[in-house]
């Protein structure tokens, strides 16, 4: 992949991605290292999208990220840094579009549906995700506690700790009248940060459900929204005896653990169309580069693709 700085691009590459990364800096709050590794990032793809003869961002195609994948994964890029990469592109060509630059189709968005999935050991297949979260019985007051518990963790990729120390008073799930409204929970992360997190669709009925229907058969001791069988706050080891236990009825053999949910979570999300960024704010990361290390992507797929449709396959 060319190297370029980008003072070599013409202006049809290079003052598009000026303006975009001017409005990361002022709109979205980027941190100037991460800024600095989507520029470097954005460059070197210019410069090889331009090397395929291409003429401005908005001239690039589908089967032109495919070939950009295939050459970084065949120079040995990491694939953090690939994940990086694409997640770069899917936020300048979104912010094209929203600038009325870009009038043909996304290229960042495949029209062939591409797997990307490579099971590792610490992160879940969506199905898997999916099979977890219905595993506990409904039916018992432990079953919906294990449902809300599992929710919070995948819904929401909180950490353990952020977890089983979320109070009711954190929630904002509702209006004051009642009514749905777009869910938020105030989580109090790392270093006594707190954060906002989106949080809505089922995992939110399933919190409800244990609040309405299982936590007051607890006799509650505790404030927080997750109890254990004596009304205290649940402990973190019961809950890694309870994702343990589900994966395990489920018939997932290798060792999980609270943290592999909001690993999953995170990978999800960016492999779903989510930026880093984003993701990065979800999270509660003051870093770019620990948000990059939750991400694990595997291209054999897109290569594979590359070589079936692009005529220098």
């Amino acid at each position: 992949m060319p190297q370029g700085d980008g003072q070599t691009l013409p202006s049809s590459w290079r003052l598009p991605l000026r303006t975009y990364l001017a409005a990361l800096l002022a709109e979205a709050g980027l941190a100037m290292h991460s800024r600095e590794a989507y520029r470097r990032d954005l460059e070197r793809a210019g410069a090889f999208f331009q090397g395929l003869g291409r003429s401005s961002w908005k001239t690039v195609q589908a089967e032109d990220l495919t070939a950009l994948l295939a050459d970084t994964r065949h120079h040995g890029l990491a694939p953090t840094s690939q994940i990086r990469l694409l997640s770069s592109l899917r936020g300048l060509f979104r912010w094209l579009r929203a600038e009325g630059e870009l009038q043909g189709p996304d290229p960042t968005r495949f029209a062939t549906k591409v797997h990307l999935w490579k099971r590792l050991p610490d992160v879940l297949h969506p199905d898997e995700a999916l099979a977890l979260l219905d595993a506990p019985d409904s039916s018992s007051w432990i079953g919906l506690r294990d449902r809300a518990l599992l929710a919070l963790l995948y819904g929401g990729g909180l950490r353990v700790t952020e977890t089983i120390q979320l109070r009711l008073a954190d929630l904002r799930l509702r209006s004051p009248g009642g009514e749905v409204e777009a869910g938020f929970l105030q989580v109090l992360g790392k270093g006594d940060k707190e954060r906002l997190v989106p949080f809505g669709g089922e995992a939110r009925v399933r919190v409800e459900q244990w609040i309405a229907e299982g936590r007051p058969g607890r006799i509650p001791q505790a404030k927080t929204v997750l109890l254990s069988k004596s009304g205290r706050a649940l402990d973190r080891h019961r809950a890694f005896r309870v994702v343990r236990q589900h994966a395990e009825a489920i018939g997932i053999s290798r060792e999980l653990h609270p943290h592999t949910l909001r690993h999953s979570c995170a990978t999800h999300l960016l492999l779903g169309g989510g930026d880093l960024r984003s993701v990065q704010e979800y999270l509660g990361h003051a870093d770019l580069r620990t948000t990059e290390r939750y991400t694990h992507v595997e291209v054999e797929q897109l290569q594979a693709l590359h070589r079936l449709h692009h005529p220098r396959g």
